[in-house]
Formats: C-alpha cells, structure tokens, sequence
C-alpha cells in the first residue's frame, strides 16, 4: 500500500484562456523494500483536461514508477483552460495507481463556473466503537455573518457551517448547488436568514440542488446531504431562522431541525418546497417550527417526521407520490416516544396543529401517529383533508374524536392539475377546478391570504397550500 499528502487535490478555479497553478501531490512508501508502481493514470484517459508530470515524464500516464524503501516519489498536476467551457459547475478526475493486486486513487477537483466555493477546510473525525472505523465530516466555517448574493451560484463540498450565535443570509433568488455528501450546517445557536423580508417570490427561488447539471440529473433524488443530512439547523435556545420563498430539491434528508427548548419557533418556513427527496423532507427531532404555504413532494420515507416537539401549520399540503422506489413511509408521521438499541423506551411530548392543510398520498394511509400513553401528544387537525386509516392497531385515535379531528375530510378522491412552480411531470399538487377541497377552510383561520403562486385566496379558502385552478 501506498500513502499520499493528500486524498483529494483541489486544484485553482479555471477562467478562459488561463491555466491553473501547478500542484503537487506526494507518494509515500513505507515499506523497508523498493517498490514499483505498475500503472498511473487519470481516470478519464487521454481525454482528461489534467495533466500530469511524473519523475520528469508528461502525460496522463505512466508505467513501471520505482520508488525506493522509506522513500517517496512526486507527481505534478494541472489543468488546462479548456475545461471552463465545459457544462459541470466542478471538473472532477482520479488519479489511480496500481501496484499488483493493489489499486488506489487520489481525487482531482477543480471549480470551472464563474460561482462562489465553498470548499472544506477541515476534518471532524467521529469516532465508533470497535471494530467500525470512524467517521470524518469535512467543513469549513463560514464568515462571521455571511451574506450570499444571488449575483452567482454558491458551490458547496463537504459542509458549510454558520458558527455559533453567527448568521447566514442568503438573497432572494440565489442557486445553491451541493455535492454529493455535503451540506449546510447551522450550529446550536446560530441563524440562517433566507429572504427573511419577503422580497423575493416563488417564481425565483432560493434554490438548494446538487452540482449535476446535466437535464437528466434535475430531479434525481439523493444527489447531497452527508452524515448530519442536508440543512442542518442544531438545536439551542437562542436561534430562530427563517426560511422564505425556497425550494429544496434532491436531497437525502433535506431539511433536519434539531432539539430545541424554546417556547417560540426556532425556525418559521413560509412559500417553501420539499420535494424529490430520497430520505425525509422536513425531520424534526424536539423542535419548534411555525410554517405556512409549506408543500411537501414525493419523499423517499417520510415526508415530515417529528420526534417531539412543537408544531403549527397553516394551509399546508403534505402529498407524497413517491415512485423512485418502494416507500419507506407515509407524507406525515409522527412520535412522542423512541427505542434505543437495547429496547429502553424515551418520551417526547408533542403538540401539533393542522389548520386547513392537506396530508395526501398515493399509500391508503398517509398519516401515522405513535402514541406513548405516558407522555402527552396533542394533535389536532383542523379542516384539513387526511389520507388516513380508519381503524388504527392499539386504537391509537378514533376518527369520531373531535379534539383531534375537528370538521377534517377523510379519504376522499381528491384530483389535482399542473402548478407554475414544479414541472407537471414530476408532481402536480395544485387542487384541480372540480376539487372538493375547495372552499373547505376554517375562514376564520386564513393565513396567508395569498397561496403559493400570489393568487388571493377564495373565503373560504382551499385547503392547502396552492387555491384550486
């Protein structure tokens, strides 16, 4: 086995017509023996944008490299400018060496877009016990109250962190593209402010994607989000983010809120979509979230899941049609209690309510609900429309008790037409013109009076986010 100075080689942005700065990547052998290298190469062959010089030789390969015992070999790298006219935000490659059986890779990446990086510079390492190896979680901290501009697109690897009791503003209309594995990461106390004074709309939003550019990519679900999922916003006492006018897209766990222990919201979501995401759209372990015109898509597991925690939601809509795959969940699901590996039952109290919100989905029930008799957990759904079993395991809740169910439709054929904010081909939620969810809201509950396209909503209202077409 060889070592090197380093797993991955960011090399110098390319602008057109210069090539980038040369860098240096050192391998190491160990050994007490002379070693040869049988083959190094790039991965994409001769037609790579890098270039290598190895022991005085150019190319993109080699063959037959002897490093002697305890010593070490040096390889030089760059890229030609040809790769900005290239369609990827960030120009990727490998370089691999074969030594015998063995074979072994360093990675090349170089940013090719006119855009704002955010590349790690650090490592946290987690340890597990014996005999997993441990965890690492590259990051870099970000500016003490950062601003991000829609000006040109942000570019994110490994994980962006908003320290402590610090804020992240991020503009009306700006693109955010992450990596595979990456991330946003508010730490405990911190705040992410997006389009906090409503001056921007839906019809161009703030958007969180991957860094696949191709068409093909645009609504593959999974593309980012590493070990503490997608936006991560920590738990603490202090922090109260807000996210407007936002739509977050392919992730795996897009939107994780952590404990909390206020009694106020400790994030506020207004005209924002979660959709296309392989794990679960919005998780929220023990906190405090208000949010309005909120729609959640197709969801690999759950679309909300809640652990806990405070919960208020006006004119939402929660409607899973996922199809990637077989579901691991429903559009809502929620728990005031959880098992630890050795069956050790916890309690959270939790108190939900659903005003003229929407739970729909293509399973026979869309809402699943634990209930630990020992701790409180109170829910209501107020004029809503539930995809929901009639007739739950334990008797967990009676469709008939109005306490939880007040003036609620139940499993009825709801239909639904194209909306301006998401392809018609990949999720239609806005209620058709024969609806019966229409004119269905409480009137005296209406908030916001304006749905998520900026059309003046009908008294009484739709029930969900979108008024019917």
């Amino acid at each position: 086995m060889l070592e090197f100075s380093q797993d991955t080689i960011y090399v110098d942005t390319v602008f057109t017509g210069l090539g980038s700065s040369t860098r240096t990547l050192k391998v190491f052998n160990r050994s007490n023996e002379n070693v040869t290298v049988d083959k190094i190469y790039l991965a994409r062959g001769q037609e790579s944008f890098y270039s290598l010089n190895i022991d005085g030789i150019s190319g993109q390969a080699s063959d037959n490299l002897e490093i002697l015992a305890k010593d070490s070999a040096y390889l030089f790298i760059k890229i030609s400018p040809d790769a900005a006219g290239q369609d990827e935000l960030v120009y990727t490659d490998s370089i691999f060496f074969e030594n015998g059986a063995v074979r072994q890779h360093v990675n090349l990446i170089t940013a090719v877009w006119d855009a704002y990086y955010h590349f790690p510079t650090n490592v946290l390492t987690i340890e597990r016990p014996s005999p997993l190896p441990p965890l690492k979680l590259a990051y870099s901290i970000l500016p003490d109250n950062e601003v991000w501009d829609a000006s040109k697109p942000h570019v994110v690897y490994g994980y962006a962190v908003v320290d402590s009791a610090r804020t992240l503003t991020i503009e009306p209309g700006t693109k955010v593209h992450l990596h595979d594995a990456s991330g946003l990461w508010v730490y405990r106390d911190g705040n992410l402010f997006i389009d906090r004074n409503l001056q921007g709309d839906l019809s161009d939003p703030v958007v969180f994607q991957g860094d696949r550019l191709e068409p093909e990519y645009e609504w593959v679900p999974g593309q980012w989000g590493g070990l503490l999922g997608g936006i991560f916003i920590m738990g603490g006492d202090q922090g109260h983010s807000i996210i407007n006018n936002t739509l977050i897209k392919n992730a795996n766990n897009a939107l994780r809120i952590d404990s909390s222990w206020k009694s106020s919201p400790n994030i506020e979501l207004h005209n924002v979509i979660l959709t296309h995401n392989s794990r679960v759209s919005l998780y929220a372990g023990f906190s405090n979230i208000k949010a309005t015109n909120l729609a959640i898509g197709p969801s690999g597991v759950y679309g909300f899941y809640a652990l806990g925690g405070t919960y208020r939601f006006d004119h939402c809509t929660f409607y899973n049609t996922w199809g990637f795959s077989s579901r691991g969940g429903t559009a809502v699901g929620m728990m005031n209690f959880y098992e630890d590996a050795l069956g050790m039952r916890y309690t959270r109290p939790i108190s939900a309510l659903y005003t003229n919100s929407l739970i729909n989905g293509t399973l026979q029930n869309e809402v699943v609900m634990g209930i630990d008799p020992n701790d409180n957990f109170l829910v209501n759904f107020k004029s809503c429309g539930l995809r929901i079993e009639p007739n739950p395991e334990l008797g967990h809740y009676d469709l008939s008790d109005s306490l939880m169910f007040d003036n609620t439709l139940f499993n009825l054929t709801w239909g639904f037409s194209p909306s301006i904010l998401i392809p018609a081909d990949q999720w239609q939620f806005k209620p058709d013109s024969i609806s019966t969810l229409f004119a269905k809201s409480n009137p005296a509950t209406i908030s916001p009076i304006l749905d998520m396209e900026g059309t003046l909503r009908s008294q009484p209202a739709t029930i969900g986010a979108l008024e019917r077409k």
